[in-house]
């Protein structure tokens, strides 16, 4: 059976603009964890899901807005409900700059105050949600001026979605949500983060949790769905991912990650998101040039 938690890197997208998808598809436990190199907002209307961003869950309801950055893993990971219906957003950050102004930034909402890509929970009435949504859930006809209107009704969102955003003193990131896991797979996951550049075999980790390794593994396995090895790898890899744009050198960063093999990395990388590491700099630097390229 393949691993439905390994992340891949998907672009759907056939225009340079945006798209706009309306589903009622019930959500199959184990979908793929994916990452697109454009925004996403994902619109619940009804119904309420577990939704991975990153490294966050949220329970998602009526009125949730999640604001995706692009290279970000995520998916609907659980329906919680009979009925899940959603809308969801593809935007590229080239059209979302060639319709800003100096004083209307419509990538705003998708950054921390001090300029930080950031993702958010917004929460909206669901009237005004439908309100917002609705004249983008018919595509433009062929008809003369359709395909501007249907881009002024994405912009009028894009503004609605900013200032909701803005609405705070300070714009709030998305919240770490409390997910139940046992003391130990906390104490575990809490120790990997802070020790993920060093040496983390099974028996250290167990060690520091006061277990044996087959009982962590066990707890990982019925908690996580992974094992701490996997685990550990994949965290790994996210913060490669973060470090990667910023020092612009796989070479820099992969000791920093922890691997001691730099070939390991490298196959790792491109296994975990379906593209190279030259291919992850390039698109996350100009998204828009190369996907017409």
């Amino acid at each position: 059976m393949p691993d439905t938690r390994t992340p891949v890197f998907v672009s759907t997208m056939t225009n340079d603009r945006f798209e706009v998808f309306h589903s009622f598809v019930h959500v199959e436990d184990g979908l793929r964890l994916h990452t697109h190199d454009h925004y996403e907002i994902n619109c619940v209307l009804d119904g309420t899901a577990a939704f991975h961003v990153d490294d966050r869950l949220v329970e998602t309801r009526p009125g949730s807005v999640i604001m995706i950055n692009p290279g970000v893993v995520h998916n609907v990971v659980r329906q919680t409900t009979p009925r899940y219906e959603r809308v969801y957003l593809h935007i590229t950050p080239r059209f979302l700059q060639a319709v800003s102004t100096p004083n209307t930034d419509l990538e705003r909402c998708f950054r921390t105050a001090d300029g930080v890509p950031t993702n958010r929970v917004l929460a909206m009435q669901v009237a005004q949600l439908h309100e917002t949504l609705d004249p983008l859930l018919h595509a433009p006809t062929a008809a003369y001026g359709e395909d501007l209107r249907h881009e002024r009704q994405l912009v009028d969102a894009m503004i609605r979605f900013n200032e909701l955003a803005m609405a705070g003193t300070d714009m709030q990131p998305l919240p770490k949500m409390n997910v139940a896991y046992s003391p130990t797979v906390a104490r575990a996951m809490r120790y990997i983060d802070e020790h993920i550049g060093e040496d983390l075999c099974l028996d250290a980790i167990a060690a520091y949790c006061a277990t044996n390794k087959f009982s962590l593994s066990r707890d990982f396995k019925r908690e996580l769905g992974t094992t701490p090895a996997r685990f550990v790898q994949s965290r790994r890899l996210q913060r490669s991912r973060r470090l990667l744009p910023q020092l612009g050198s796989p070479k820099l960063i992969y000791r920093m990650c922890g691997f001691k093999s730099y070939t390991h990395f490298l196959r790792s990388f491109q296994q975990e998101f379906g593209m190279t590491t030259g291919e992850f700099l390039e698109w996350s630097r100009t998204p828009a040039d190369r996907r017409e390229a």
